[in-house]
């Protein structure tokens, strides 16, 4: 219900928080509640802790992901050539991001090593489909993988596809159809994208 409102407060029960430190002191004094409130001086410091709060939070989450990672790829790096099965999380230009839902290990597969054609990244259907073929990769697919490569410090692994792509017609309608539009605005009269 609280978070339908425009203002509220999420405190954590044991407090270990600042953030939830802050939240108290200032229902306290707000409320009248005795010593221990937040005095005005730092009531008007607050724009200025909530976004020091912020960082610091992020910065912790971000070293936690870093070090669970590192760990993941410690513990696989004496798994290179095994075969997995994944899932694909991500959908970049570059190539795609795979899960092992096994592991909770997230790794990299790059659009240079599909093999057979060259794929194009259709980002409406987050995927990457064969020029030539109409077949390929999208999220949330189920494939397999094979364990190519682990740098444990970086934490940050490679895999290779081994499943084959799939036919992807709506990936290529949805390419040629941009191409399309991007082709007629390039000829007609006045658009920017026009032959000098």
């Amino acid at each position: 219900l609280g978070l339908n409102l425009k203002r509220y407060a999420h405190f954590t029960s044991p407090i270990r928080r600042y953030a939830d430190l802050i939240v108290h002191r200032g229902l306290i004094a707000a409320l009248g509640l005795g010593p221990g409130g937040l005095t005005q001086d730092e009531a008007a410091r607050l724009e200025d802790v909530a976004v020091l709060i912020s960082g610091t939070e992020r910065r912790a989450m971000a070293a936690e992901r870093d070090t669970v990672d590192r760990l993941i790829a410690a513990y696989l790096a004496e798994r290179v050539d095994d075969r997995f099965d994944a899932r694909i999380s991500g959908v970049t230009k570059s190539g795609l991001f795979v899960q092992l839902p096994q592991y909770g290990a997230d790794g990299f597969i790059p659009v240079s090593t599909l093999n057979g054609d060259y794929y194009i990244y259709d980002e409406t259907a987050r995927s990457l489909f064969g020029e030539r073929s109409g077949k390929g990769y999208q999220l949330a697919d189920r494939v397999e993988v094979r364990l190519v490569e682990v740098a444990p410090m970086a934490g940050a692994i490679r895999f290779e596809m081994l499943t084959d792509p799939k036919p992807l017609p709506d990936s290529k309608r949805s390419f040629h159809k941009a191409k399309g539009r991007a082709r007629a605005s390039q000829s007609r009269p006045g658009s920017r994208g026009r032959r000098r």
